[in-house]
């Protein structure tokens, strides 16, 4: 008689319920462990661009001096500072006194830019992703600031505008997958 309690072989059964196991389970591991894709790192720049914009315009309300969010179109990035060394009404933004209270580089996946065209009452669709005027948002002390846009791009195509509107200085997020803008 064979003694079946030696027998320490694992069934094609059970091979094949391992491997499926693995194979629903890695995509997520991936995910989780920063492989994120580059929508959810669009998604998650543009929110960061609008959190910087509205802490600016607090900020300037806050201090009674204009802030500002820089960006950098060639260098993939963009800077937040105050101008705290000039007299109210005199700030000269190019002169050195300026207080950086942030640098940020955005990833690879994600460009200054738009694959989707401009934004839904948008004037100009601006070559290198920044509609304000030397690519520079100012935020005055009364909470105003100039109207533009600026757009984001993920390696798929997707898009995201974030906009900040001058009477009011609110800042407003678009996105577009490929299908039209959506507020």
């Amino acid at each position: 008689m064979i003694n079946r309690l030696n027998n320490r072989g694992v069934t094609l059964i059970e091979t094949l319920i391992v491997m499926s196991i693995m194979a629903i389970t890695m995509p997520v591991a991936y995910f989780m462990m920063g492989g994120r894709d580059a929508r959810a790192q669009l998604k998650s720049n543009s929110r960061d661009i609008a959190s910087y914009m509205k802490l600016a315009r607090t900020g300037a309300i806050r201090d009674s001096r204009p802030w500002a969010i820089q960006f950098d179109p060639g260098n993939q990035r963009y800077q937040i500072y105050n101008n705290s060394g000039e007299a109210v009404g005199a700030e000269d933004w190019s002169d050195g006194d300026e207080s950086v209270y942030r640098t940020v580089n955005l990833p690879e996946r994600v460009d200054f830019g738009s694959a989707q065209g401009k934004r839904p009452d948008a004037s100009t669709d601006p070559l290198d992703g920044v509609s304000f005027s030397a690519n520079r948002v100012v935020f005055n002390r009364n909470g105003t600031s100039e109207s533009g846009t600026v757009y984001l791009m993920a390696t798929g195509g997707e898009t995201f505008a974030v906009s900040s509107l001058s009477f009011t200085g609110r800042v407003k997020i678009w996105a577009n997958y490929g299908s039209g803008w959506l507020d």
